[in-house]
């Protein structure tokens, strides 16, 4: 084989036909197989500096913050709908128990939302770009939001958490797609990570003006944390105007000319003629297909045509499932009916534990998402399953020997464990549930496979949400014994079957997926080269 940065390089020719920029692009590559490009994308991600207070850097967080504000107002629901649960004065104004279906079907009422939503999440995005998509889904959000807060019935009030679900089901799909896509190799995996994490932001700031509120005697006492709702996505759609395009997007749709000029700012400090915005530019175009399924909105097939694309989809689902079925729901949504079952009754007391608990949960959430690039995203996901399950049987074993009036020691021993599967669910799984979906779709079904993955991630989270406090008004803490044996079960599904991300850029798991064993492919690092020389490759 021929040393890469030695070998004559071979021009090929790309013609931007996009309106905007009608120019032809002269890539100067050697020439590479799939393996030589991706052990050449590794060492120029190893030998390249981005500088983190650049200008074109702080415009990337703020970038960042724009997209992440989508997953603050999905936090703001999980958050409320747990407030509210804790407020009495919301349960008498809408007439909703404190326990059983109707609880249940109020409660789930957003996830329905969010499920037809999500049939329209991939091509919203396709069509219109990243940017778009969110900015179309925090409009919609918007308007439920309103809703919401100026509900006179129970009606009311479902309709609103019907369309802030719809909605986020859209910008859910497209936000995260922009933060991975426009993201830097080496920044990649705690940004994405961190967009899910951060949803807890969300929470607490809703939890922390619900408790400040709570003691309020009128109606304001619950309607002004649901008029807070409406700050998140307002500030993405005013924005997600000024905010550039995903450059992966631009070269699914012909736009090379302005994914180069992207590239070339944010991720390498403006250098035109840089050999990682060379790479980048040449796995783009050689992995994303002119003519795919993301041009036609209605074209679902590439999700299951050929055995990769039925392997990452099996992925995003199990994900999606993962996500939910672990026990978090139970600890979050419904946190003041565990709280109750172990005589904490106080509204007060109810409102500061739901608050300290989203505190704690951030904690766990930002530690997950920091070290995902150092320990890997399978281990990161087997550790939060299996602390999940141990805490759990902590729990059970608590709550099923305790009694009303017994000793406080043992309330707080419980509270403890309550928050714990809280902190390992942020910590190890939480932060992946939109990111690894994201790093493991193709470009060009992206967006319709994060749809999927919502439709999905709804569907389990529907199940848990309505059936949830059933299960605790029938069966009571015995619900916890399921949750223990199914977090095992989760951590055997991804040592077997989950294909590990860390270390490989966006295009590079096309040859992961295709290879015949995709675990032990992705678990394999690339060999150490010399990165290629300027002077060797021209953009």
């Amino acid at each position: 084989m021929d040393n890469p940065s030695t070998t004559k390089p071979q021009v090929n020719h790309v013609e931007d036909k996009s309106p905007k920029m009608a120019s032809t692009i002269a890539v100067d590559l050697p020439e590479l197989s799939s393996h030589e490009l991706r052990d050449q994308m590794a060492a120029q991600v190893r030998v390249s500096k981005l500088r983190y207070f650049s200008l074109a850097s702080i415009q990337l967080y703020v970038f960042f913050f724009i997209a992440y504000c989508n997953s603050w107002g999905t936090g703001f629901d999980s958050s409320l709908m747990g407030t509210m649960n804790a407020n009495n004065g919301w349960h008498t104004y809408f007439d909703v128990p404190k326990a059983g279906g109707t609880l249940g079907i109020v409660t789930a009422v957003y996830t329905i939302g969010n499920l037809c939503g999500s049939f329209f999440a991939g091509p919203a995005s396709d069509r219109y770009g990243r940017r778009i998509g969110m900015f179309i889904g925090s409009f919609i959000v918007l308007v439920g939001a309103i809703a919401m807060c100026t509900a006179q019935n129970r009606a009311a009030y479902m309709a609103g958490r019907f369309w802030a679900g719809f909605g986020v089901a859209i910008a859910r799909s497209a936000a995260p797609a922009f933060v991975t896509e426009i993201s830097p190799a080496q920044w990649r995996g705690p940004v994405t990570l961190l967009y899910n994490s951060l949803w807890l932001v969300g929470a607490i700031i809703a939890s922390a003006i619900a408790h400040a509120t709570g003691p309020l005697k009128s109606d304001m006492s619950w309607r002004i944390p649901l008029i807070i709702q409406v700050v998140p996505s307002s500030v993405v759609l005013i924005g997600c105007l000024f905010m550039p395009e995903s450059p992966r997007w631009l070269v699914a749709n012909d736009r090379y000319e302005e994914a180069r000029q992207i590239l070339a700012k944010y991720h390498d400090d403006g250098d035109l003629d840089s050999p990682l915005v060379a790479l980048e530019l040449a796995e783009m175009r050689d992995s994303i297909r002119q003519e795919a399924s993301d041009k036609r909105w209605y074209d679902y097939s590439e999700l299951w045509n050929t055995r990769s694309a039925r392997y990452r989809t099996m992925l995003v689902i199990s994900m999606a499932c993962i996500g939910q079925w672990g026990g978090s729901n139970l600890t979050g949504y419904y946190l003041a009916n565990l709280l109750r079952a172990i005589g904490i009754t106080s509204q007060d007391r109810l409102l500061t534990f739901n608050l300290a608990y989203y505190v704690a949960a951030l904690g766990g959430a930002i530690v997950g998402s920091l070290v995902s690039n150092h320990v890997g995203r399978r281990p990161l996901l087997i550790f939060g399953c299996l602390s999940m399950s141990a805490c759990l049987v902590a729990l059970t074993a608590c709550t099923s020997v305790y009694q009303p009036g017994q000793a406080v020691a043992l309330s707080n021993v419980t509270i403890a464990f309550i928050f714990f599967v809280g902190i390992f669910h942020t910590c190890g799984v939480n932060p992946l549930v939109v990111a690894y979906p994201v790093e493991v779709l193709h470009t060009n079904i992206r967006a319709k496979g994060m749809g999927l993955n919502n439709f999905v991630l709804n569907c389990a989270e529907f199940i848990n949400t309505y059936a949830t406090p059933i299960g605790l008004k029938t069966i009571g803490w015995k619900i916890y014994i399921v949750y223990v044996v199914w977090n095992i079960v989760q951590a055997a599904w991804v040592f077997f079957l989950f294909v590990e991300t860390k270390g490989h850029t966006l295009e590079e798991m096309d040859e992961i997926f295709e290879s015949k064993r995709p675990v032990k492919a992705s678990l394999e690092k690339p060999n150490s080269v010399a990165p290629i020389a300027r002077e060797d490759m021209k953009v």
